[in-house]
């Protein structure tokens, strides 16, 4: 007995945990969302996002999901369910497949993986077959978003969906 809820807490702590760190990432091109209206079959969405942004909702429209976390378009189409289509909607957005990270410089095997949540950037240079004989232990990067913002970062430093990883040499 004592055993079995242990394991459900465990289990509580790992989905909330997931929920948590899903909500923290913003949707984007390549990423593929679900929609779906609580007790509304018809409403139903599974749509890969393409690089305009924007998804068809039935009654809706057109709907730009762009930099928007998974709460904030749950929120975005309750409110506009609400708006003379039905009363107390409760919508539920996910991000079902994420976009792929890229990694690329001082490192064996560079190119686009699949995302993962969690993912730091030493996990995604072990993906990548680990780091080549002169790679630079500090010359490390990610590029992310529209604005390809360049970010120092370390071995533990976050990655999100998207993000260039560029690991660079040392001379020595």
């Amino acid at each position: 007995m004592v055993l079995r809820l242990l394991a459900f807490a465990l289990l509580c702590v790992s989905v909330l945990g997931y929920a948590a760190a899903e909500d923290e990432i913003t949707i984007g091109a390549g990423d593929t969302i679900v929609i779906d209206v609580y007790n509304e079959r018809d409403l139903f969405v599974r749509a890969k996002v393409d690089r305009t942004g924007v998804v068809r909702v039935p009654l809706i429209g057109d709907i730009n999901v762009f930099d928007k976390t998974t709460k904030q378009l749950s929120r975005e189409l309750e409110v506009a369910f609400e708006d003379g289509y039905l009363v107390k909607p409760s919508v539920s957005v996910t991000i079902e497949a994420f976009r792929p990270f890229y990694i690329g410089g001082a490192v064996n095997q560079p190119g686009s993986y699949d995302y993962e949540l969690d993912l730091t950037v030493d996990k995604a240079i072990a993906i990548a077959g680990g780091l080549k004989d002169r790679a630079s232990s500090k010359n490390w990067f990610i590029i992310r978003g529209k604005d390809e913002t360049k970010i120092p970062v370390t071995n533990k430093s976050k990655v999100k969906p998207g993000d260039i990883i560029t690991i660079g040499e040392s001379i020595f």
